[in-house]
C-alpha cells in the first residue's frame, strides 16, 4: 500500500500518524516513510508481535528545512547521511538529506513500493531510494549520481536507530574480533578494542539505560555484510544485511542514555551504519583513500535489507555475500 496510514490489525504508532506519511504493510511488517522530514522512515512495526523496532523522536518530528543543526532533529528513526557524518567545511552534521523534503516518484507500475528522489551538494549529486516488502523484509534499493561536469567526493552511511531494552543481543559476522573507536567517553578515540569485551563487560549485549555509555564504533571491511538485533525475552529480532562490496563497513552507535549531553531526554539505542567508509568525516576519508569519487555522470548502486528474525535464526549462518542475501530475500 502507497499512501496515509490505514486501520490494521496493530494501530499505527502515534508519531506515524501523519498526513504526509507513506506506508508499505503486508502480514509481517508496517513500514512508514515521510519524504516531507528528510526521507525518514519513521517506523519498523512488526506485525508479528506488535513491536516497533526504531526509536521514537526525543521531540517532535518536524518537516524537513535547510537550517538549524542534527541536535535540533527529533532524535529519532532512520535517516540518511550523505556526502557525510560529521560536520565539514561544506556539509552540515549528518550530512544534507535529512534537511531535504524528498521527492515522491510515485508507487511503481504494481503499486507496492515508496520511490523518493532527493539531492545533496547544490544538486550535483542525485540520490534514489526504493522501498518495497518482501515478506518479513524491508528492502531498500538506492542510487547515487553525478549530475555535473566536475568530480564528487562523499561518503553514504545509514543511520537507522533501532529500539532495545536491557538483555538484548548485538550480532556480528565472525570476522569482527576488534572494532575501531571513532568516539567515545570510555575509550580514546582511534583505539582499536576488541570486539565484543573491551574489558569486562560485553558490549554485545545490551546493557540498561543508566547513562554509562554513548560509542561509536567502526568494524572492516567486511567480507559479509550483516549484523542483526535480537531480543531474548520476544523471540524476535531484526537482522540487517547490506551490499559489503559497495559498503564494506560498518558503523555502531550504542547508546545506554548517555546523549545528547544536554537534552533532558536521552538516547537509548543501537544503530547499525553500514558505510561507505570507516571514518564519520567526509575530510578524513578523503585523506585516507575511502571517500568515493564520482566522475561526472558516474553512478553508484547499493542494498540494504531488514528482515524479522525468529528465536534462532540469527545464528543460522552460512558463509555467503550479502548480495547472496538480498537475492535470496527478493526470489
Amino acid at each position: 500500500m502507497h499512501g496515509s496510514g490505514s486501520a490494521a490489525a496493530h494501530p499505527i504508532p502515534e508519531q506515524a500518524q501523519m498526513a504526509s506519511a507513506l506506508t508499505l504493510e503486508n502480514d509481517h511488517l508496517r513500514v512508514v516513510i515521510d519524504p516531507s522530514r528528510g526521507g525518514k522512515c519513521l517506523s519498523l512495526y512488526s506485525r508479528r508481535t506488535g513491536t516497533e523496532w526504531l526509536l521514537p523522536p526525543l521531540r517532535a518530528y518536524a518537516a524537513a528545512k535547510n537550517t538549524g543543526g542534527f541536535e535540533e532533529w527529533d532524535g529519532g528513526g532512520f535517516d540518511e547521511c550523505l556526502p557525510t557524518v560529521a560536520a565539514t567545511a561544506t556539509a552540515p552534521d549528518h550530512g544534507e538529506l535529512w534537511r531535504n523534503r524528498w521527492q515522491d516518484l510515485g508507487p511503481g507500475a504494481n503499486g507496492n513500493q515508496i520511490a523518493l528522489r532527493t539531492t545533496a551538494c547544490n544538486g550535483a549529486l542525485v540520490l534514489e531510494r526504493r522501498a518495497r516488502l518482501e515478506g518479513a523484509c524491508l528492502i531498500l534499493h538506492y542510487s547515487v549520481a553525478n549530475q555535473v561536469d566536475a568530480a564528487q567526493s562523499l561518503l553514504y552511511s545509514a543511520h537507522p536507530l533501532l529500539r532495545v531494552e536491557a538483555g538484548d543481543r548485538i550480532s556480528l559476522p565472525a570476522e569482527v574480533t576488534r572494532v575501531r573507536v571513532e568516539g567515545s567517553p570510555l575509550y580514546s578515540a582511534a583505539d582499536t578494542i576488541p570486539w565484543p569485551s573491551p574489558s569486562q563487560s560485553d558490549l554485545s549485549i545490551v546493557g540498561p539505560p543508566d547513562g554509562s555509555l554513548a560509542a561509536k564504533l567502526f568494524a572492516g571491511p567486511l567480507r559479509l555484510g550483516w549484523c542483526a538485533l535480537f531480543r531474548p525475552s520476544l523471540g524476535e529480532g531484526v537482522e540487517l544485511t547490506f551490499s559489503a562490496d559497495t559498503l564494506p563497513y560498518l558503523g555502531l552507535w550504542i547508546c545506554r542514555a548517555a546523549w545528547p549531553e544536554a537534552a533532558p531526554r536521552k538516547q537509548y539505542t543501537v544503530a547499525f551504519e553500514p558505510t561507505s567508509a570507516p571514518h564519520d568525516s567526509l575530510t578524513v576519508a578523503e585523506q585516507d583513500g575511502t571517500a568515493w569519487r564520482l566522475l561526472p555522470g558516474e553512478r553508484r548502486e547499493w542494498k540494504l535489507a531488514f528482515r524479522l528474525i525468529r528465536q534462532g535464526e540469527e545464528h543460522d549462518r552460512q558463509p555467503r555475500s550479502a548480495n547472496q542475501d538480498a537475492a535470496r530475500e527478493t526470489a
